[in-house]
């Protein structure tokens, strides 16, 4: 994978930085799964996948207050990375994880919450569900699955794109809290 870093951070903890070899690595969070995160650096993009569950919605709020927003997978490189990120994390995930995939109201069209293009697909064909929400599963091999938007699931969030996009935003006059 080249010269992929993983980085694990904790709130009661400082940040700990550890080259990655041969797409392996790890962290043991000292406190709660809740508080962790593990992040992979590479491509010109930081992914972190966070040890807090959340609803689709909440995920997305939370990604922008603190990284750039939920992970869009651009390519088969970028799942390669989710597929690391995930066989590193040193905590138990929810299956799936939530990625900034979203329905379009009017079809069945879908797009990438961060404004990025549709150009790669992963879809699993046993996941048929009238959610607008979809995540990546965090078992092998990783496919793309419909969940309910109210489902609490790890997320993906990333920064550090190297790109001008366009990206999506939603308004609410409730809570972000699901």
């Amino acid at each position: 994978m080249g010269s992929s870093r993983l980085i694990c951070s904790f709130i009661a903890a400082s940040l700990i930085n550890v080259p990655l070899s041969s797409g392996a690595g790890s962290c043991v969070p000292l406190g709660s799964p809740e508080l962790a995160s593990i992040t992979i650096q590479a491509m010109g993009r930081n992914l972190t996948l966070v040890g807090k569950r959340l609803c689709w919605s909440d995920a997305l709020f939370y990604c922008r207050d603190h990284h750039w927003d939920l992970l869009s997978i651009r390519g088969p490189e970028d799942q390669e990375m989710v597929d690391e990120l995930v066989a590193g994390a040193p905590f138990p995930l929810t299956r799936p994880l939530w990625v900034g995939l979203r329905r379009s109201i009017r079809g069945s069209s879908w797009f990438w919450m961060s404004g990025d293009p549709m150009d790669f697909t992963q879809w699993d064909t046993a996941s048929h569900h009238s959610s607008p929400c979809a995540g990546v599963s965090s078992g092998e091999p990783s496919k793309w699955r419909q969940s309910s938007c109210e489902e609490h699931l790890n997320f993906i969030c990333f920064t550090g794109t190297t790109e001008v996009v366009k990206r999506y935003f939603s308004s609410s006059t409730r809570i972000p809290t699901c």
